[in-house]
């Protein structure tokens, strides 16, 4: 009977798996992509559905679908073996001690109370109703797992008690709070509206709490737990940092939105649980949401991995763009196409898009379609609000000119010079040489930190990784009488003659991976055999030089210790070894 393991390989198809994180283009019978563990320019990251794995030529990692999940998610076997056994229908008993972990614990213990929320959220009408009002559906809340927390201090807690899980574990979770007055815990969340926060595989990892006024009140002595004055509660509160909610990782709707994401080429990126569920509830679904931060280098290197094209949306009535620059500038040197919506609604009329989405949902669509390229974005904005060309012209240089210097395409960085200069009426060379101004004071912060050397391998170690890779990927196909695996180190002699009976079967990672470099680098499959004879031929030379320069050696310390009868053997054989290299060519 196939193991857990087993079934779910047989289940879960690699490229479709790694395409809900990168895009992959087709490239022969496997898929390539650029790296999603180390930044370069040329793709080197590859997906072979034949051999089930995927290995990267750059960074030199590779696995199976538990090692790439275990690698992009940042997750131990135990929680990448749980996640795809989900996506692939396939139980695992709970009896498993290896997928007892703290982080599998804490991940039930939130998804239980994902559940309590929503059955309370079903129990208040009034609450439901305040939803409607904003414009969301009862089947979007449903959709979204949309729940309410009551004003109590201990309804949460002594439900999670009731299923097993410790007050500890609540704590961890981010779902309660010890008390300082004895030795229990009491709810984090009380008198709010609960949107669930999901990871990239959909688990809810914490959550984003937005306060409900009719509940608002000052906290009582039910708890045991006395404020001398009522506190104002903020509007939004959030999960603590946990070893599983990390708000510059987590994306709101990221989970539900990647596919769109990859699809469209374009991520939209709002600011709260609002304009983005109702984002998806008017049918723009490739939006995603930032909880509590802005636009981090983390969620800037996921959405790269789908999309080329990153829209933000900027609020009307928001104080500037100053605390999103940092990530703009990030995003401009990841080679993100940055576009701006902005919301320009009459008096009184929508602020957000929330707001636009329940005027009229067509408007936020038309608002997207409008959406402008971040240099022509700020120079419009700029233009509007300084009417004098040499205030407007001093506002262009300290705004504009910084986000045109961190574009990481030089083609695209000459033609927004161009577009800035025509804007202003004024030469492109002076506007060059203000952007090399610009781009030289942030040299220091943009410097990138040199790769570690790599070590270098030989000549020798190259052809015989390639002759492994032919006789991992064709075998008894293809004819290696001309290759003697003596010829081979003695480290990769067992390989070579373990790929050649087993091409096509069970092999390990290593040589899955020579297989496919193999194919990869064979530019004409019917001269296969010709170029595994020059490899072969070349493996010879490359094992004679070796011995070569071995013997030279022997032989000077064997002249110098008076040793005549070995000398003489060693000169036969460096004769002999150099006629045949001679020959070899």
């Amino acid at each position: 009977m196939a193991t857990t393991v087993e079934q779910i390989k047989e289940k879960v198809d690699i490229a479709e798996l790694v395409s809900s994180y990168i895009r992959l283009e087709k490239a022969g019978v496997n898929f390539k992509a650029s790296c999603p563990f180390h930044t370069e320019r040329t793709p080197s990251f590859y997906v072979t559905p034949s051999r089930q794995i995927w290995h990267c030529f750059g960074c030199n990692k590779g696995g199976d679908i538990f090692r790439f999940v275990m690698e992009i998610e940042g997750v131990e076997f135990s929680e990448a073996l749980r996640m795809l056994a989900e996506k692939a229908g396939v139980e695992i008993h709970r009896e498993d001690p290896r997928l007892r972990t703290e982080r599998t614990r804490l991940l039930d213990c939130l998804e239980e109370a994902v559940r309590f929320y929503e059955r309370n959220l079903y129990e208040r009408k009034d609450v439901g109703a305040y939803l409607k009002e904003r414009g969301m559906t009862g089947e979007t809340a449903k959709s979204f797992r949309v729940g309410y927390a009551k004003n109590s201090w201990n309804e949460l807690t002594s439900a999670l008690r009731v299923k097993g899980f410790r007050g500890e574990e609540m704590e961890k979770a981010g779902l309660a709070i010890r008390s300082e007055r004895d030795a229990g815990w009491y709810d984090r969340f009380r008198g709010r509206i609960m949107f669930p926060l999901f990871d990239a595989t959909g688990r809810a990892v914490g959550f984003s709490a937005r306060i409900f006024e009719k509940d608002l009140r000052s906290r009582g002595s039910a708890s045991g737990i006395s404020e001398a004055e009522p506190r104002e509660e903020p509007k939004y509160i959030n999960t603590p940092q946990t070893i599983l909610y990390d708000k510059s990782r987590i994306l709101y709707g990221f989970d539900r939105a990647k596919t769109d994401i990859r699809k469209q080429n374009a991520c939209i990126v709002l600011e709260g649980q609002m304009d983005l569920i109702l984002s998806h509830q008017a049918g723009v679904t490739n939006a995603v949401a930032v909880s509590g931060t802005a636009l981090t280098p983390f969620h800037l290197t996921i959405i790269k991995r789908l999309a080329d094209t990153l829209i933000l949306s900027f609020d009307s009535d928001a104080a500037g763009f100053e605390a999103t620059a940092k990530s703009v500038h990030d995003a401009l040197r990841l080679g993100f196409d940055v576009k701006v919506v902005r919301i320009d609604p009459p008096a009184g009329g929508a602020k957000d898009p929330a707001d636009l989405i329940r005027e009229n949902p067509e408007l936020w669509r038309n608002a997207l379609s409008g959406a402008r390229p971040i240099v022509r974005f700020f120079l419009e904005t700029l233009g509007a609000k300084y009417p004098e060309p040499r205030v407007l012209n001093k506002e262009v240089v300290r705004v504009v000119l910084p986000f045109v210097a961190g574009i990481a395409s030089g083609i695209d960085r000459a033609h927004w010079v161009g577009q800035v200069a025509a804007f202003l009426n004024v030469p492109e060379d002076a506007v060059w040489q203000d952007v090399r101004r610009v781009k030289s004071g942030k040299a220091e912060e943009t410097a990138e930190t040199p790769e570690p050397q790599k070590r270098l391998r030989s000549r020798r170690d190259l052809v015989e990784e390639r002759l492994i890779g032919f006789a991992a990927w064709k075998g008894q196909d293809a004819d290696f009488s001309g290759v003697d695996p003596a010829w081979f180190c003695a480290g990769r002699r067992p390989f070579f003659e373990q790929a050649k009976t087993a091409a096509g079967g069970a092999m390990d990672h290593y040589l899955k991976k020579l297989a496919l470099e193999a194919e990869i680098m064979c530019e004409n499959a019917e001269k296969i055999g010709s170029e595994i004879q020059t490899l072969g031929r070349e493996l010879r030379r490359e094992g004679i030089k070796e011995r070569l320069l071995e013997l030279a050696a022997d032989m000077r310390l064997a002249e110098r210790s008076g040793q005549d009868v070995l000398l003489q053997g060693q000169l036969e054989e460096f004769k002999t070894l150099t006629s045949e290299l001679n020959r070899l060519g």
